[in-house]
């Protein structure tokens, strides 16, 4: 089978709300783009899957209100810190956390 390019937009058209989505990459290599167009495009229930760590691309979904679980080893900003959405999120009970050691 031959590979299927598309756009960013036509990548993040194919998840549907309610989807689990794996993540690659950190608070570096952090698929940001895709982040901001799932973002932009309005979906919403996502779970997480961060391979192997969580960073700003977590962050920021879950400050979006996309992402109602997810699966985590770790969610921080590295240098910088914890991650406030993230953080502000588990405390108001408003994740489903599957956390890996």
């Amino acid at each position: 089978m031959s590979p299927v390019w598309t756009d960013l937009a036509g990548a993040a058209a194919l998840v549907r709300n309610g989807d689990l989505v794996a993540l690659g990459g950190h608070t570096r290599q952090a698929p940001m783009t895709l982040i901001r167009e799932l973002l932009r495009q309005g979906h919403r229930d996502l779970g997480l899957v961060t391979v192997p760590t969580g960073g700003l691309n977590v962050d920021l979904a879950v400050a979006g209100g996309a992402v109602s679980r997810l699966h985590f080893a770790q969610v921080s900003l590295e240098e910088f810190g914890m991650a406030p959405h993230f953080r502000r999120a588990v405390e108001q009970g408003r994740l489903k956390l599957f956390e890996y050691p």
